[in-house]
């Protein structure tokens, strides 16, 4: 936009349209930056062209080495990105780095190829250094070793299929935060299936608490109609609190408080299914 448009727009009283997507340099500012360390001089930058000119070489991609980051060496990262099912653009970073120097591995049946195994050996190393792998490093993508793989993916919110790609090389070797050692570390290693059903028997047991524990008199149902009625108020009640102005507390110092709601529910199940039972029949 020239300036000339710039003092129409802003003579009119008009708000200049905010651009949805980022602009150039703020793309540049996570894409085009290098990773700097003490030690860092430009003849880093040169032994990393001349070692990403020579991996490009060998796999084919590249027909020159030529020193510098020309625009054949640019088509040849792009053509490798392709091929990898990774962002064409040119850019050589975490990912286009971990395809370029380590190999997608994941368990199969048989033995571990003799070229795979040096990958697999440092993949069970950095594994059992952080608690995933109980074993020593031996090489061979065992079920033990996949085990490990999933649990790490679901701790850094990887998917857990214990395939392991740029995006878990990426995460293994570096581009991650450090665990919340305050969070429970049991839930990083089930499943998210099992946390669900998990979630699902502890609001129902609080629903059943407040109906047979209620402070109301009023005659306790069957368990069976119950149980039904617990599982239908638990589709209701997480609406209910979005709803009502409660503070939520961050705090995990008491994570069953949460569901002290659930309890308040089962105790006035009765208003509350007629109240539904009402609406109904009023629409």
């Amino acid at each position: 936009m020239n300036r000339a448009t710039r003092s129409l727009i802003f003579s009119l009283g008009l708000k200049q349209p905010q651009a949805y997507f980022p602009d150039e340099k703020q793309v540049c500012l996570f894409n085009k930056r290098p990773i700097l360390y003490r030690g860092f001089t430009p003849k880093s930058v040169q032994e990393s062209i001349n070692e990403l000119q020579e991996r490009l070489y060998a796999k084919g991609f590249l027909e020159n080495i030529s020193g510098k980051f020309d625009f054949e060496t640019e088509e040849a990262v792009k053509e490798f990105q392709k091929l990898n099912n990774l962002r064409v653009d040119g850019i050589v970073g975490p990912l286009s780095w971990a395809c370029l120097f380590y190999p997608k591995i994941s368990r199969v049946r048989g033995i571990t190829p003799p070229e795979l195994q040096d990958a697999v050996k440092e993949l069970q190393t950095i594994l059992y250094e952080e608690g995933f792998f109980k074993k020593e490093p031996d090489g061979y993508f065992d079920r033990e070793t996949e085990r490990g793989v999933k649990r790490f993916q679901r701790v850094y919110g990887l998917k857990d299929d214990g395939l392991v790609g740029a995006a878990t090389w990426a995460v293994l070797l570096g581009m991650r935060q450090k665990i919340d050692k305050s969070f429970p570390q049991l839930v990083y290693f089930v499943s998210p299936q099992f946390l669900f059903f998990w979630e699902q028997l502890l609001m129902i047991s609080c629903i059943l608490l407040g109906i047979y524990h209620s402070p109301i008199p009023s005659p306790a149902p069957h368990l069976n109609i119950a149980l039904a009625t617990a599982y239908a108020l638990t589709c209701i009640v997480p609406f209910l609190l979005e709803c009502l102005p409660l503070k939520h507390s961050s705090k995990t110092s008491l994570p069953l408080f949460k569901y002290a709601p659930y309890v308040l529910t089962g105790i006035f199940w009765k208003p509350i299914i007629n109240y539904m039972g009402t609406l109904f029949n009023n629409s």
